[in-house]
């Protein structure tokens, strides 16, 4: 981790103690939950067909800093948006503030469970931009779901708690709710590659063999109204194709049983719509496991192809792009030192990603800021990041220590 992005997280963990200080009054027998966002390289939109994802957590964090108490009074405080909820777990089932909704739906599945058996304070912030979409979402859901776990001493597997959250997903925003962002969040290691099989929730982590890039976001300022409904509007016609090829393919369970000959082959059976939807599904799966092949024996050139070839896929057969995301890519694609470049999926904010290596990091931001100025005549916002990011439990007590050393 860089200089100035522990020294980014050490402020954060100041405005979250100052906080709980404020409303709880001290920090004794207090944890610190300090929880990297995520970033999807490859098979995003194929998590609902068992796709094959590979992702990395990286160096922005959300933190909370929470507590269980000896009553069964609950305290929520979001010190971003300035926000305060206090109850009691027996009117837990009345709450329904909105700015709380992932917090108290967990709160309600653990209680529905027997597993909530106390109260507890919980002061949460972030550092993480927006624009990462479902990579920042996941932070904070994981974060909670994570202290609430440790703070109330709840005996269940991770497997189990993020099963809880994934249920929160599928309930507050359906189902492009990504359980591969909430197991890179939770199982991530520091310097490493993620990725996981959604068949059967085999997950690997795949040393970091490269180095010396930087994760550069390009956030072009443009908000996309309804996102959640667009890109569940992609589900509901996938769903369409399933029904459609079990004509011809007995037992389909999803697109993940759809080989690429048999689908070029039956093209015709199809709306070119719904065939273009489950064109991107198949190839996007062929290319994650192509890329894993690529990561693992660090041919870096090969893998930031795969990336790039998996942008334009999303924007012509997924129709997800902007032509103000197209040309980031495309003109990225033309710059010294780009490894590959591809769009967020699911954010709420017209955003790419660039892989750019260290040495060329700033040049690029440069000439892609002057590239899209003269284009659009306005500049993205741009934010760097590092394969480092780590989920971390520490007791308030040791953090002290260490900060005294």
């Amino acid at each position: 981790m860089r200089n100035n992005d522990r020294n980014s997280e050490r402020k954060l963990i100041i405005t979250a103690k100052n906080k709980f200080e404020e409303i709880c009054g001290d920090l004794k027998n207090s944890f610190v939950f300090i929880t990297p966002a995520s970033l999807i390289f490859l098979g995003d939109h194929t998590h609902y067909n068992d796709g094959i994802l590979i992702s990395t957590a990286i160096d922005k964090y959300s933190v909370i800093i929470a507590r269980k108490r000896s009553d069964n009074i609950i305290k929520l405080a979001d010190i971003e948006k300035d926000k305060l909820l206090t109850f009691a777990i027996t009117d837990l089932l009345h709450q329904d503030d909105f700015h709380f909704r992932y917090q108290l739906c967990l709160l309600k599945l653990l209680n529905n469970d027997g597993l909530l058996t106390s109260g507890f304070e919980s002061v949460f912030s972030s550092e993480i931009p927006e624009c990462l979409g479902l990579g920042a979402l996941a932070s904070q859901e994981v974060g909670f779901a994570n202290s609430v776990k440790k703070i109330l001493n709840i005996t269940i597997e991770n497997d189990v708690l993020l099963e809880y959250v994934r249920k929160c997903g599928l309930q507050n925003i359906g189902k492009i709710s990504n359980i591969a962002h909430h197991y890179t969040v939770k199982f991530a290691s520091e310097n490493k590659f993620f990725s996981i099989d959604l068949r059967n929730r085999e997950y690997k982590l795949i040393p970091n063999k490269i180095e010396n890039v930087t994760l550069v976001i390009a956030n072009t300022k443009e908000k996309i109204p309804f996102v959640a409904d667009i890109c569940n509007e992609r589900i509901s016609e996938c769903e369409i194709g399933v029904k459609g090829l079990r004509l011809y393919i007995w037992g389909i369970k999803n697109l993940r049983d759809v080989e690429q000959n048999f689908l070029l082959r039956h093209y015709h059976m199809l709306p070119k719509k719904i065939f273009s939807r489950i064109l991107y599904n198949v190839n996007e799966r062929l290319r994650s496991e192509e890329a894993l092949k690529y990561l693992k024996n660090n041919i870096l050139e090969k893998f930031g192809q795969c990336i790039t070839q998996s942008h334009w896929s999303i924007a012509n057969d997924y129709e997800l792009s902007c032509a103000k995301c197209d040309y980031l890519v495309e003109k990225a694609s033309e710059l010294p030192g780009v490894v590959g470049s591809k769009m967020i999926s699911c954010s709420p904010w017209r955003t790419t990603f660039h892989i750019v290596t260290n040495e060329k990091s700033k040049s690029f931001i440069k000439q892609i800021t002057r590239l899209y100025n003269d284009k659009f005549g306005e500049e993205p916002e741009f934010f760097t990041f590092t394969i480092a990011g780590v989920l971390k439990e520490i007791p308030i007590k040791k953090l002290e220590l260490q900060a005294a050393n």
